[in-house]
Order: C-alpha cells, then sequence, then structure tokens
C-alpha cells in the first residue's frame, strides 16, 4: 500500500494542479501586496512628475516646454520596454523587478539637481527606462504565482493602487510644495527649492518596493517554463509552507509536467527578441493582439495625456475663476486662448505667491499647486480606486464592464462642452478619464489568452503601446485643448466609442463548457 502511494506522488503533476496545491494564503497576501505597492510606486513617481513640472517656476517653462518634459519619459518607456520584455521571460521576473527598482530609484533621486529643463528631462528619461519595467513585470510575477481561481481578482486589486497612485502623488505634493526654503548650492550653480526635494519623495516608494521584491521568491511558472522543475518545486514548497504555516515536507508532490514546453536554442539577442514577439503577430494570435493593443492605446491615451495636464489645466480654472468673478463657464471657456483674447482682455490682476497675474494664459505659472487641485485629484482617484476594488469582485464580467466603463468616458467628453458652469464640467472632465479603470481588465487578457512563454512580452508590448500613446496624447492635449478645447473633447470622444466597438469582440468571460462544469 504505502508503495502504491509513493508510486502516486512520484507521478508527474501539471503544473496548475501542483500551484493549485500551494494554496492561497499568507505568501500571495504579501507578494501581491509589495506588487501592488510597486505599481503605487511607478504612478507616483510618473503622474508626480507632472507635479513637479506644474511648481517648477524657476525653469521658466512654456507649455510646449512643459509638454515635451513630461512625456519624455513615456519615450523612455516606449523604447526600452520591448527589451524588458525579453529580460523578464529569459532572466525571470523577481530579477526584472530588483534591478529596474533600485537603478531607477537612484536615477530619480539624482535628476533633482539638474540644472535645468533639458538636462532634468534626459535624467528622467533614464529613469523611467528603468522603473518602467514594474509595469508588466509585477502583473506577470502575480498571474504566475497565485492559483486560478484569485488570480485575475488580485490583479484587478493591484490595480486599485495603481489608480489611486496620482491621488498619493497629491498628498505627498500639498505638504512639500508647502514648504519655504531656498539653499544655493554653488558647485552647480542651482538654488534648491521644494519642487527639487518633491522629486526624492515621489521616488522613496520605488526605492522601498525594490527592497521589499528581494525576499520573494522568482515565478515557479517561469522557472518550469526554462526546464528548472527542480527549483519551481522549491518555491512552491516555501509558498505552501507560508500559506498553510507547516513543514516543506508536507508539499507532496516531487515531478511536474506542463502543457505548454519552451525549446530554448542558441541565438543572438536579436534574432531571440525576434522569436519571442514574432508569434504575437501571426495567426492565431494576430487578430487577438491587434484588438487588445487598439484598446490600450486608447484607453492610455485618454487617461494619462488628460491627467498629465489635469493640475495645470486646473490651476489655470482657479486663476480664470478669480480673475473674471464668474461661475457661469465651463472649462473650455475659462482655459481657452481663444476666449481669453476676446472676451476678456480687461482681466483683473490677481496675485498668487508673488506672481501677478494680468491676463489668462497657458503659461502662468504659481510654483505650486492649488488646494482645489489636490483635493479634487485626491477625491476622484480615490473614487476610481474604490470602483477598480468593486470591480474586482466581479472577474467574470470584465468584457461588460470594460464596455461600460469606456461608454461612459466617451459620454463625459461629449457632456463637457455641453455644461453651463465649471464645477459640472470639472466633474464630467475628471470622469472622461475613467479609462483608468479598465487598465487591470486588460492586463489579465493578457495574462489569460497567452501562453507562458509571450505573456512577459507582449505584456511589456501592452505598456510599450500604451506609452506612445501618452507621448502623442500629451502633446496633443498641450497643443490642441488650449486654441480647440470643444472640438478636441468631441473628436476625442469618438475615439473612445470606437474603443467600446471593438471591446465587443473580446472573448467571453466564461466559456460554457467551464461554466457547466462549474
Amino acid at each position: 500500500m504505502m508503495g502504491d502511494t509513493r508510486k502516486n506522488e512520484d507521478n508527474p503533476v501539471p503544473f496548475e494542479e501542483a500551484l493549485t496545491k500551494t494554496g492561497n494564503g499568507l505568501y500571495n497576501i504579501l507578494l501581491v501586496c509589495t506588487c501592488a505597492l510597486i505599481l503605487l510606486a511607478i504612478g507616483v513617481d510618473l503622474f508626480g512628475f507632472s507635479l513637479v513640472v506644474t511648481a517648477a517656476c524657476d525653469l521658466e517653462l512654456t507649455v510646449s516646454q512643459k509638454g515635451i518634459l513630461t512625456s519624455l519619459p513615456f519615450i523612455g518607456i516606449l523604447l526600452v520596454s520591448y527589451i524588458w520584455g525579453y529580460v523578464s521571460d529569459t532572466r525571470g521576473r523577481r530579477f526584472t523587478l530588483v534591478l529596474s527598482l533600485q537603478t531607477g530609484f537612484i536615477l530619480s533621486c539624482i535628476s533633482c539637481l539638474s540644472p535645468n529643463w533639458l538636462v532634468l528631462g534626459i535624467v528622467k528619461f533614464f529613469s523611467v527606462c528603468f522603473s518602467c519595467a514594474a509595469n508588466s513585470a509585477t502583473y506577470t510575477l502575480v498571474g504566475e504565482a497565485c492559483i486560478q481561481r484569485v488570480r485575475n481578482k488580485y490583479m484587478l486589486l493591484m490595480t486599485c493602487l495603481l489608480l489611486l497612485s496620482p491621488a498619493i502623488a497629491g498628498v505627498l505634493t500639498y505638504p512639500t510644495l508647502k514648504l519655504d526654503f531656498e539653499v544655493e548650492l554653488y558647485w552647480l550653480g542651482l538654488y534648491f527649492r521644494p519642487w527639487r526635494l518633491l522629486i526624492i519623495v515621489l521616488a522613496i516608494p520605488s526605492g522601498i518596493g525594490g527592497l521589499l521584491i528581494m525576499f520573494f521568491h522568482e515565478s515557479p511558472k517561469f522557472l518550469a517554463n526554462l526546464g528548472r522543475k527542480d527549483e519551481a518545486l522549491k518555491v512552491m514548497k516555501h509558498m505552501y509552507a507560508v500559506n498553510h504555516r507547516c513543514s516543506q515536507d508536507e508539499y507532496k508532490i516531487h515531478s511536474l509536467t506542463l502543457e505548454e514546453v519552451s525549446s530554448k536554442k542558441e541565438q543572438s539577442l536579436l534574432r531571440s527578441m525576434y522569436e519571442q514577439s514574432a508569434p504575437l503577430f501571426r495567426r492565431p494570435l494576430l487578430w487577438r493582439t491587434l484588438q487588445l493593443f487598439y484598446i490600450v492605446f486608447v484607453v492610455y491615451i485618454t487617461n494619462n495625456s488628460f491627467l498629465v495636464w489635469l493640475p495645470h489645466i486646473l490651476n489655470l480654472v482657479r486663476v480664470a475663476l478669480e480673475s473674471s468673478n464668474s461661475d457661469t463657464a465651463n472649462i473650455c471657456a475659462l482655459i481657452s486662448t481663444e476666449t481669453a483674447v476676446n472676451g476678456a482682455e480687461n482681466v483683473t490682476a490677481v496675485n498668487y505667491t508673488n506672481t501677478t497675474v494680468a491676463s489668462i494664459t497657458p503659461d502662468i505659472c504659481l510654483g505650486t499647486v492649488e488646494d482645489n487641485v489636490i483635493l479634487t485629484l485626491i477625491a476622484s482617484q480615490s473614487v476610481f480606486s474604490f470602483l477598480n476594488f468593486a470591480i474586482s469582485y466581479l472577474p467574470n464580467r470584465r468584457k461588460v464592464m470594460l464596455i461600460c466603463i469606456l461608454c461612459s468616458s466617451a459620454l463625459s467628453g461629449i457632456c463637457i462642452n455641453l455644461m453651463p458652469e465649471p464645477i459640472s464640467s470639472v466633474f464630467f472632465f475628471v470622469v472622461f478619464t475613467c479609462t483608468c479603470l479598465g487598465m487591470g481588465m486588460l492586463a489579465s487578457y493578457f495574462v489569460d489568452l497567452y501562453p507562458t512563454s509571450y505573456r512577459g512580452m507582449v505584456a511589456c508590448l501592452s505598456i510599450m503601446v500604451g506609452r506612445s500613446s501618452t507621448f502623442i496624447g500629451i502633446n496633443l492635449v498641450g497643443n490642441l485643448i488650449f486654441y480647440h478645447c470643444q472640438i478636441t473633447f468631441y473628436l476625442w470622444s469618438l475615439l473612445v466609442l470606437s474603443s467600446a466597438v471593438a471591446a465587443v469582440f473580446l472573448p467571453p468571460d466564461k466559456p460554457p463548457m467551464e461554466a457547466t462544469a462549474l
């Protein structure tokens, strides 16, 4: 009898079954919390940079320079996401996170000593070139280390903190910019002011995340897929012991088998990267890749582009309201240069932080971020985070929820122009950026619909698509919204609506056979 039991234990067990045996417990919860913190840190550092640019008055930035400066980090993401996808799929998810986060943190801190806007942009560019790897590697690591039952839920919950990052950035920004100091650094020929300190403050969460991830193991699925099955078993034994608070010897699985087998052969770096990504653009994955990438493009260009400009736009709205003493105009009427030229030539001068504003122009710099702007950021992003948390409890309704989110954004974009006063107009402006609620759902699609060998690559390429759209969007918004505000929102709403149509053709959330089995 014991011989039969031992024989059964030695029989190879499918990977998913072996992973399910590890359970869902403390190890998974701590891993998810750490990866969520990393996503929060990346969002805080990336979005918070727009708050830094808004407050860096001594750099004397024009609107065009602000657009270039805030979009340069996204160019970094665009250029290196492909490489990080390759590193993630060949060297490991954990290795990618440790290297990228710690290097990105150091470079981000160095950027606070930049003497001008161009140096600041270049150093920040290289900082983001490293830290951006965490965008996809975190989702992939959690997706491969957690059991199927909670996988999608955990990834959506992680996105809650990612969505909360603008609010956290606002919380960190407010007290930092309220400080009043000026330290001359003779050896660099610059003055160290609060906005420079803010760069370091915003980078700290990333440094913490880079240290915490070192306490976790590599993805067992990644190890098994490379043929390192003994290492994968050791990882799962440790996960089992932590989750069940018992000895590793109680994990009775001793051999693994994989449904997907990765064949590796010696080849050049470029050839290897090509082989890693080419299947994504061939049948049967071609249509699905193009479909998901298009939705990602629209989701990111809508949320990130307008969110980056939100502090500057709301600062202008605040100044315009105080200057004109009028509350009967929407956002477009208040920030449009055409309106300012034709209808508000005799604007009353208003004094903000020792800066006298004689007219409302896009180049206004107040040296701080207004209280109402911070409150709007905190409130709106907290609501989005809560909604994403609620959506995480509907993992089998991803498709319907994604379509509803995209339609709500498109409708809000139209309503911005139809509102007769600023409060409701600002409300719909914030709702217009709600496409961020679809980011976690899209990330779960990339894990569910692609083989293990290509998940890291497709996730990084999706981030590459999203960030390239953000780079385009930031500069489009900066060059259009202050001069052609209404038409910008109308056309953008049509773009979002087209992505909702594309989402209609996504696969059903729960196949009929699976539903019957359950």
